[in-house]
């Protein structure tokens, strides 16, 4: 994993994968998360951004939604105790 430091970004397109980033700045660019590999943010400041995710991560975000639209109550406690273990709640 590279590890970036420092650097100033405006206007432009970042794919975060595989990358460490550490007092970095980001001004009006598109921050990108794929899922192709790990990531850490370190006191980073994003100001004016816009985020999306694509390939892999878009693929487990659209897996997430239909189990919960579609599995009926299971699927949205699912889906609502994964979202509690990311923010460190405990079901």
């Amino acid at each position: 994993m590279s590890k970036i430091v420092g650097k100033t970004y405006k206007n432009q397109k970042v794919i975060l994968d595989g990358n460490t980033y550490e007092n970095c700045g980001f001004f009006s660019c598109s921050i990108v998360y794929t899922g192709n590999g790990s990531i850490s943010l370190i006191n980073n400041t994003f100001t004016d951004c816009t985020w999306s995710f694509e390939g892999a991560a878009a693929n487990t975000l659209q897996f997430l939604s239909v189990i919960y639209r579609d599995m009926g109550d299971f699927g949205r406690e699912l889906v609502e105790a994964t979202f509690r273990n990311i923010k460190g709640n405990r079901p």
